[in-house]
């Protein structure tokens, strides 16, 4: 017998995720920021009263235990299967009978590739809205097609031309999307953080003693500048954390290789959740090298501590370092590395005064429980529309 799709004003999401398990036990395993931000998603919604699940790999309940807010669905054991037609005997049957299952009212799924065109398979066949939320700049432009194997590229173009709406994570990329699908919903919905109600107040800059990198160690997060800059500033200690994707490029390798032998940096391996806020904390500032982002979680992170941000102007989204003067926003590489001198000489005066603005900021502008509301509202119409077919949007 079919349950009825939720009533009222209660939304029943379903998403997508193999990574999130882990992160859940904050296993030593490297995790994207979509699978950061989703994880946060997920528990606001269930505590603005909404019903959200997660698909993922088969064993994922075992591994995680119980006591876990996130309900998680078993479909497919990922490691098992043909190359491409296991997508067609076992991925896809296995995903479409969970969904079936759980009888959402809505679909959302991150990061482009296959999983994005099962999802929106998968929602079409339900007969629901298929939403596809955008992680990075180079998803919206050229540079997605040379990320991709052929079949992968073919299905992420193919489901995003029957995304019901795509959810943005800057104005670059509503505007890209703009461009190429006229018409298709499109929303700018900025990363959320969690910041408890009773977070300390940031440490002051005498308590601060380097400059931290956070991330996972591969092509476009720019090792080679970090490793350029370090040792431009021998008498600045540099905590790098991280560790290498599964496949990892060689200038990246030859990097933390170069990385490793610099006398003012220390590499710290994985910084697991539970210890990122004090990595985080008891730096002067974070470093970021990234070539392209969308919306970095860690500078949320960043800002919840009170840490000021030194970034490059193409990956400030939204330019909110910039106009909020939570740090450095440059122009290029020069003006990068001016830019960690600069922070690092600054009187504390000036500094404890920047480090409250930061949190202040992200207090203000990314709670999870707003961005919540954020997300429903967007969502709405969709599944309004859905139900009532020819209602306009």
């Amino acid at each position: 017998m079919a349950v009825p799709r939720s009533s009222g004003s209660q939304m029943r999401i379903l998403s997508i995720d193999f990574s999130i398990p882990y992160l859940l036990k904050d296993d030593n395993y490297p995790i994207g920021g979509w699978a950061v931000q989703l994880s946060i998603w997920l528990r606001a919604l269930e505590n603005a009263g909404h019903e959200a699940a997660l698909l993922t790999w088969k064993g994922a309940l075992a591994h995680v235990g119980s006591g876990q807010q996130i309900k998680l669905i078993e479909t497919y054991d990922p490691e098992h299967g043909v190359r491409v037609a296991k997508y067609f005997y076992s991925y896809i049957p296995k995903i479409l009978a969970a969904a079936r299952a759980y009888h959402p009212d809505i679909m959302i799924q991150g990061v482009c590739g296959v999983h994005t065109a099962i999802m929106a398979f998968v929602a079409g066949q339900l007969g629901i809205p298929f939403v596809h939320r955008v992680v990075s700049d180079m998803n919206v432009d050229e540079r997605c097609k040379v990320g991709l194997r052929f079949y992968e590229w073919l299905a992420y173009s193919w489901a995003r031309h029957r995304t019901a709406a795509f959810l943005c994570q800057n104005e670059y990329q509503r505007e890209k999307l703009a461009a190429l699908f006229p018409g298709t919903p499109i929303h700018v919905l900025h990363n959320a953080v969690v910041v408890a109600e009773d977070a300390p107040a940031p440490l002051l800059r005498a308590e601060r003693r380097y400059v931290a990198w956070l991330g996972v160690f591969r092509h476009g997060k720019n090792l080679p500048l970090l490793f350029r800059i370090a040792q431009e500033f021998p008498a600045v200690k540099f905590r790098v954390g991280g560790m290498p994707e599964r496949q990892v490029d060689q200038s990246t390798l030859d990097a933390v290789n170069g990385l490793r032998h610099l006398p003012n940096v220390e590499l710290v391996g994985l910084v697991r959740r539970a210890d990122v806020q004090q990595f985080l904390s008891e730096a002067t500032m974070l470093l970021s090298t990234s070539d392209f982002e969308g919306f970095s979680n860690v500078f949320l992170e960043a800002f919840a501590v009170g840490t000021p941000v030194i970034t490059r102007r193409q990956v400030d989204p939204d330019s909110i370092v910039l106009r909020h003067s939570l740090g450095a926003s440059a122009e290029d590489e020069l003006a990068l590395s001016k830019s960690v001198k600069m922070f690092w000489d600054m009187d504390a005066n000036e500094y404890n005064a920047l480090a409250q603005r930061c949190q202040i900021y992200v207090k203000a502008n990314h709670s999870p429980t707003a961005k919540a509301r954020e997300l429903i509202a967007a969502l709405t119409p969709l599944v309004a529309k859905s139900k009532h077919p020819g209602q306009p949007l």
